[in-house]
């Protein structure tokens, strides 16, 4: 009599452990994630009978707010997102414009390298703690030439630093100007506030600059045509952040 006996060999096994991750991001800011966001720093950590790496994600829900992005294309549910693509940088949540703190998630599953298979747990999901958003600094204040005949004063209004400058004064919020900062003060004639010279660093309110109290007074003496200037910095409402260039 033959027994025979068929071994059919040790299959490989999907993960047996996949967990949950919470990530603090700043407003209007972009995370980019990482594998170790989908094991090592999940609770429990991402665990596979046979040690073997993460192959790919599967996006079980989408985030309420925000968006999943993978290459810059924004991520449908079910899709698969494959460790090289992780690794890469390509796959990146950004968070929405808006001034409250809030939090958002979406679920996942994981597959093995070895076995190819998801574990089929209901414990991946990825939590984004998006701080309040803080109001931004201008992001441009740009230079401006202004024309005089000789002797001629000049009566400056805040479209003068802001709207008549090149490139023109812009803010990420779209706040109006806030005050003008004067920096340094032209070689010849005068800068006048409300009667007075004004003095390096000296902070004047937009409201004070359009009601006509910072004049420049040329030097009388003086005849020859000059070329004159002056530097400055411009805050917004919002931050009162003083900037006084562009990128």
């Amino acid at each position: 009599m033959l027994y025979t006996i068929t071994n059919q060999g040790l299959s490989n096994g999907r993960p047996v452990s996949i967990g949950a991750n919470t990530i603090s991001i700043l407003n209007r800011a972009t995370h980019i994630f990482t594998l170790a966001n989908f094991t090592t720093q999940t609770s429990p950590a991402y665990s596979d009978p046979e040690g073997d790496a993460l192959s790919y994600v599967k996006i079980l829900t989408l985030p309420p707010a925000g968006t999943l992005k993978l290459s810059g294309v924004a991520v449908q549910l079910n899709d698969l997102i494959i460790s090289a693509n992780i690794s890469a940088g390509n796959f990146t949540y950004e968070a929405n414009d808006v001034s409250p703190a809030y939090s958002s998630f979406f679920k996942f599953d994981i597959a093995d390298v070895g076995s190819q298979s998801l574990s089929g747990l209901n414990t991946g999901i990825m939590t984004m703690s998006v701080a309040s958003a803080v109001n931004a600094a201008p992001t441009c204040v740009g230079n401006n030439i202004i024309s005089k005949a000789y002797g001629q004063n000049h009566v400056f209004s805040m479209a003068d630093f802001t709207t008549n400058t090149t490139p023109a004064y812009s803010d990420p919020e779209s706040d109006d100007p806030y005050a003008l900062k004067v920096l340094t003060l032209p070689a010849n004639g005068t800068l006048n506030f409300n009667g007075s010279a004004v003095v390096v660093n000296q902070e004047i309110l937009a409201t004070e600059v359009n009601s006509g109290l910072l004049i420049y007074v040329p030097n009388a003496a003086v005849t020859d045509a000059q070329s004159l200037s002056f530097t400055f910095a411009v805050s917004d409402v919002g931050s009162k952040i003083f900037v006084s260039s562009c990128p």
